[in-house]
């Protein structure tokens, strides 16, 4: 999706009240990147707190590949010490059995493998089922948006009267493609692969859809009396393209740019987190990880990763501005340090240098009048590179 596609962001012609409501219940990071400009390689950071580079998914994920269970994910994390947990919606970290969402430590999914499916048929693109119910294909009549947000339903109305606590990752695949809104009749639902034949309205109606399941979720912890005791966080794994608005960034997916990586992201958790606030704290998506290991208690898992907690930032102002970010996808690579980022675009190495607080939009590059910025980032860059040799 695109930066400001959602209220919080500053969208003019798509509704978000639940997200609306999440950004005013919470706290907004205004500078928070994922970990990759597509989908597999930033779900892996997220999911294992490591650099995708560090646990070997540079790449979209297809036929055998997969993210090794010899990188231990949240999931995992989290079961050992006694949650419950699950994943509906979107996985594309390996549909084998020993890449799977259960091998990885989630007790239920009901979801898909591929990048994305259609939301009505539930078809991959080429038109084989495509949705799982654990590790065997099943079937489900329905909008995929409103599948994924009853069974999280579902689920925590289940654990609302179980003693173990819970995680549940959904990962709504709004808004890729098929660019298909809910209510469309059945002769067309092989429709909307081609963005040519879509619409910034039929994208609109999407995340609006997506909004009103996240608005269910958070009635369901109100509901449940879980609301307090329940951390939520929303983000994306990457910007998109095409019918997006990611104002005022530029570019967009599998670019390094701006509109590549950085996204929305808000925390809620009453009583622990700021309501109502903005945050230019940069962060990125191992940062989530770590934030939900502390959550949980296991702030002691937390050094070995690639992340930080964002608890300590948002609940007590320790502010970590100087840390540097890193990316590193094909033969584009950057490095965000404070204001500065240091981005070598392309194939013949085109290097530029911005300064972000001051030119949000990457149009003015200060390579030739800060050399020295230059040579020090650079630098950290290659270290950080000659560091992805080293096993987590």
């Amino acid at each position: 999706m695109g930066y400001r596609d959602i209220g919080p962001y500053g969208a003019e012609d798509i509704t978000t009240p639940a997200l609306n409501r999440l950004a005013h219940e919470g706290t907004k990071f205004t500078d928070f990147y994922g970990a990759a400009p597509i989908c597999s390689p930033s779900r892996a950071a997220l999911l294992t707190g490591f650099y995708p580079n560090r646990v070997g998914i540079t790449g979209n994920v297809s036929g055998e590949d997969g993210l090794s269970t010899a990188y231990k994910t949240l999931a995992s994390h989290l079961k050992e010490d006694g949650y419950t947990t699950a994943l509906f919606g979107k996985w594309h970290l390996g549909s084998q059995p020993a890449h799977s969402p259960n091998a990885h430590g989630f007790d239920e999914f009901l979801g898909f493998h591929d990048w994305t499916i259609s939301y009505h048929s539930h078809q991959t693109m080429d038109g084989e089922p495509g949705l799982y119910y654990n590790d065997s294909p099943v079937k489900r009549h329905g909008y995929l948006t409103d599948i994924l947000t009853e069974e999280s339903l579902g689920f925590i109305d289940r654990q609302a009267n179980a003693d173990d606590p819970f995680f549940l990752y959904l990962a709504y695949n709004t808004a890729l493609p098929p660019y298909q809104p809910p209510d469309m009749p059945e002769d067309a639902w092989d429709s909307g692969w081609d963005v040519n034949e879509a619409s910034r309205q039929d994208y609109i109606l999407m995340v609006e859809a997506m909004d009103a399941g996240i608005g269910k979720v958070l009635a369901s912890l109100d509901k449940n009396r879980l609301s307090e005791q329940t951390l939520v966080i929303f983000a994306y794994d990457h910007g998109g393209r095409h019918l997006v608005c990611s104002d005022p960034l530029f570019h967009g997916f599998a670019t390094l740019w701006e509109g590549g990586i950085r996204v929305p992201m808000l925390l809620r958790w009453p009583g622990h987190i700021p309501a109502n606030m903005t945050s230019s704290q940069p962060a990125i998506s191992m940062d989530i990880t770590a934030t939900i290991l502390d959550a949980a208690g296991l702030d002691n898992l937390i050094p070995s990763l690639d992340g930080i907690s964002l608890l300590p930032v948002v609940s007590e102002g320790a502010a970590t501005n100087e840390r540097p970010l890193f990316w590193s996808f094909g033969r584009h690579k950057a490095v965000r340090q404070g204001p500065w980022k240091y981005l070598v675009d392309g194939s013949v190495g085109t290097q530029f240098l911005f300064n972000l607080e001051e030119d949000i939009g990457e149009r003015r590059n200060l390579f030739y009048l800060n050399p020295s910025v230059v040579a020090e980032l650079r630098e950290v860059l290659r270290s950080w590179e000659t560091s992805l040799t080293k096993s987590p």
